[in-house]
């Protein structure tokens, strides 16, 4: 028990919203952070950053002045709770961060999950029929929920690490600072394939990963042999000569659906990458 607290502040509940529809659920930007909680049914939570599948169960963490707009699936119902949480302070991190992304992300699930909802609903249930002490209650209920997701965020980062376990040869090892350098190309990398149907700028790349537009694009292209916009557009394209192939879509509809909402410029484009026109390499595969 002798560990350093990892929350510095007690997290208090500024507001909460209760959402039932087949309604968009729009977060608005503020100072506070929020937590949101899936009930039931399946959307996509949208940001000018990225765009999250999301389905029954799951929490997705929105941080400080980030706007978020849950989209239900086909219109379907969904039933969603938002929990917007002041004095969010962890060790080591911003103000109103769970982690150094700056962009909405989902809670990597548990395998205990059953006790993540159970601390959900006694929330809920605390807000909806407050008694004496409710306002304290409902801020210890928050501090072991927000434990629970940095514990899970942890955990997953140390999946991702390469074990320490493993001999490696110092002759071949990088530095800190090439490490750095490849784990934030690739960060970025990861960022476009999965993004590259958004609107994005450098400067947009740049902000997720708190590094200077002119930074990101040296080291993006000494680390990939491309500029990040450069590699947006060829996996914009990549992307469309599937679609070209596989579906029956319109070229209008494929330039919308791998972000370029103009079908003319997406034609130029296609043709000074493929040698071809979307139409004609539809006819050649």
């Amino acid at each position: 028990m002798n560990k350093p607290s990892i929350l510095l502040e007690i997290p208090r509940l500024a507001s909460w919203c209760d959402w039932a529809g087949s309604d968009p659920l729009p977060i608005a930007p503020g100072e506070r952070s929020c937590v949101l909680w899936l009930r039931a049914g399946s959307g996509h939570a949208c940001s000018v950053h990225n765009r999250i599948e999301i389905n029954a169960g799951a929490c997705l963490f929105v941080p400080p002045e980030v706007e978020v707009t849950l989209r239900p699936v086909a219109d379907l119902p969904i039933r969603a709770v938002a929990y917007f949480v002041s004095g969010l302070q962890v060790q080591g991190k911003r103000r109103g961060m769970l982690a150094n992304s700056s962009v909405p992300f989902l809670i990597p699930p548990a395998p205990d999950q059953h006790k993540v909802d159970r601390i959900m609903e006694d929330i809920l249930h605390e807000i909806r029929h407050p008694q004496l002490g409710s306002s304290e209650v409902v801020s210890s209920l928050l501090q072991a929920l927000l434990i629970h997701f940095l514990r899970e965020l942890r955990d997953e980062e140390a999946l991702t690490q390469p074990s320490s376990d493993v001999p490696s040869d110092p002759q071949s090892e990088p530095s800190g600072e090439d490490e750095t350098t490849v784990g934030l190309a690739h960060h970025v990398r990861v960022y476009i394939e999965k993004n590259f149907h958004l609107e994005l700028s450098l400067s947009d790349l740049a902000q997720i990963v708190f590094v200077s537009p002119y930074h990101l694009a040296h080291i993006f292209k000494e680390e990939v042999g491309m500029s990040p916009i450069q590699y947006l557009i060829k996996c914009r394209i990549d992307e469309a000569k599937r679609m070209l192939v596989e579906t029956g879509y319109s070229v209008r509809e494929i330039a919308s659906r791998v972000g370029y909402p103009n079908a003319n410029y997406f034609n130029l484009l296609f043709s000074k990458m493929t040698g071809d026109s979307p139409g004609k390499y539809r006819k050649r595969k």
